[in-house]
């Protein structure tokens, strides 16, 4: 097969295009391998918090263990419910009941937290502290997608490292949100802690019934780096007693409410026991009692038996 002059002219011009295009798609594709490159752009963009890794819990390398922290309650309903890697949610794919906006951007979370979140909000504008939620519940469903997609792209050990498992997320409750400044400056990013706006939160949270979940240098315990935005409602009772007593996690609170109320039930079956032992002293001293009357009675019968005998011919002599 013959070439003509003009294919021969027009190979050295396809090669020199072939080699630009690869040395501007070459590093695309590296970047698009690599998760943790990935993941720090991400990170770069709070606009993209909505729906990417940034609003979710970022799980720490540290493993927790099951067996340190007892769940003081398993009831979805309740504010005081254990949720992590070890405590899933009862049922998995529990759904709140009543969910209300918090804010105008479509966030939602149950009543009562929502009322506390919107009191805390203008609080902080009181105090001259413009705060937005950045992001409150999120579904079973959204999720199952969330880790299934991450799953896809990085890997399941990669993707239980970043995100939390379905059912095991604390914004399936409805009760927890994501707090940011309205400026947007430092969004779901652990320099707001250092902002006004981060130490106004740390400072008053506990005042509207809210905690920081993950604090600083916890993640052996909570198994989630330090996250100063995300707050969750465990109620200003539970929430002043943790900041009062120094108790840095939540999952140490419930712990320390389940020792409290084994040592209740104990001193409760105590007493019990206590006044069964009273209530059968009291009766065996009524039967000692009784049976002490009955025989002075019995004593005293006889006696005055004994004292008023008479020889039958003195009973007929008096008689007569």
């Amino acid at each position: 097969m013959m070439t003509s002059p003009h294919t021969l002219r027009s190979l050295p011009a396809l090669a020199t295009t072939l080699a630009l295009a690869a040395a501007f798609l070459l590093p695309a594709t590296t970047a698009q391998a690599s998760p943790v490159g990935d993941l720090q752009s991400t990170q770069a963009s709070p606009s993209a918090a909505a729906t990417d890794e940034a609003t979710h819990e970022k799980k720490s390398k540290a493993s927790t263990a099951e067996r340190d922290y007892a769940a003081y309650s398993t009831d979805a309903t309740s504010p005081l419910v254990l949720v992590n890697e070890h405590h899933p949610l009862q049922p998995r794919d529990y759904a709140p009941k009543d969910l209300v906006a918090v804010s105008g951007n479509g966030t939602e979370m149950v009543p009562r937290a929502a009322q506390a979140m919107k009191k805390l909000i203008a609080g902080g504008a009181r105090d001259g502290q413009r705060l937005m939620v950045v992001s409150a519940y999120r579904s079973y469903a959204h999720q199952v997608n969330l880790f299934q997609r991450y799953t896809r792209k990085y890997g399941e050990d990669y993707a239980s490292r970043i995100s939390a498992r379905p059912g095991t997320s604390e914004h399936q409750l409805g009760l927890s949100a994501d707090l940011g400044a309205a400026s947007g400056q430092c969004s779901l990013k652990a320099c707001l802690a250092d902002l006004p706006s981060g130490k106004w939160i740390a400072a008053h949270a506990a005042d509207y019934g809210f905690i920081v979940r993950y604090p600083k240098d916890q993640q052996e315990t909570t198994g989630y780096a330090f996250e100063p935005w995300h707050l969750r409602y465990v109620g200003t009772k539970a929430a002043r007693q943790m900041e009062q007593d120094g108790v840095a996690t939540f999952e140490q609170y419930s712990d320390d409410l389940v020792t409290a109320r084994k040592k209740q039930k104990t001193k409760t079956s105590e007493k019990e026991a206590q006044a069964s032992r009273q209530e059968a002293e009291a009766e065996r001293q009524a039967t000692q009692d009784k049976a002490a009357r009955d025989a002075e009675w019995e004593r005293q019968e006889r006696r005055a038996e004994e004292t008023r005998w008479w020889p039958d011919w003195a009973r007929n002599a008096f008689s007569q």
